[in-house]
């Protein structure tokens, strides 16, 4: 979890690199109900089948999707993204429940359900090979629902698109992103004004010019807590990304 942890607060922009980690945990958000789970742990899954030619390395090892717990490993490989995907139809085809496929940002993905658990794997093209994301989670028992964004500042009307708990050793951190129709400025002197007034105090607060546009980042500590915001523009208004994190 510390790789995707430090591009969410790297300064406090998340590096295009790990962009699929984000629509991968927006696709789980979909298709998993926001209900609570009762340990942060992982609970013991299927192992996850793999191509034999190809490297993995953990992105999150121990997330909390809206109370969902979830990890996401990246693969990466020699095969072309039609080749992995090919893997997982022989691997998953020759038994209910099966699987599905679809596309998330252009990138295909084949997702399945097997012993409880649901496996997404979203792949892209990475020069003559390919990058997968393999995503697990818990299929949810009936419990109480966590509301995304609780107890985040937000102005009226945004929308809460995931809402990640991350804990590593020692630590705890806490990213959510959402959307809203009002500008970037308006957002930002939201922030500045609802942050400051609850405490927090404004150690980095600049804008940063991108491919959208003008984007501002704030980075702001409460004693020992961090919090980092990238207020992006977004097609009908603005994106904002918010890390929290504790002893970081």
């Amino acid at each position: 979890m510390a790789a995707f942890r430090k591009a969410v607060r790297s300064g406090g922009v998340i590096s295009a690199r790990h962009l699929p980690c984000v629509a991968l945990a927006m696709l789980l958000a979909a298709v998993v109900p926001p209900l609570a789970a009762q340990n942060t742990a992982m609970p013991p899954c299927p192992e996850f089948p793999v191509p034999h030619v190809g490297q993995l390395q953990w992105v999150a090892e121990n997330i909390r999707m809206n109370g969902v717990p979830m990890q996401i490993k990246e693969l990466t490989t020699e095969q072309t993204p039609r080749q992995v995907i090919a893997f997982y139809k022989r691997r998953w085809g020759d038994s209910p429940p099966y699987f599905h496929e679809y596309e998330v940002a252009g990138m295909p993905v084949i997702a399945t359900l097997r012993g409880g658990c649901f496996y997404t794997v979203q792949v892209q093209a990475d020069g003559r090979g390919a990058k997968a994301l393999l995503g697990v989670t818990t299929k949810p028992a009936p419990g109480q629902a966590k509301t995304a964004g609780a107890g985040f500042p937000n102005m009226n009307g945004s929308k809460v698109l995931n809402d990640i708990d991350h804990f590593d050793t020692g630590k705890t951190g806490r990213t959510i992103l959402l959307t809203n129709s009002y500008s970037p400025d308006a957002n930002l002197n939201f922030y500045r004004r609802t942050m400051a007034d609850d405490g927090w105090t404004a150690v980095i607060d600049r804008p940063v010019e991108g491919s959208k546009g003008i984007s501002h980042v704030l980075v702001m500590k409460r004693g020992y807590h961090e919090a980092n915001l990238t207020i992006t523009p977004g097609r009908a208004g603005t994106n904002v990304l918010a890390t929290f994190v504790d002893k970081p």
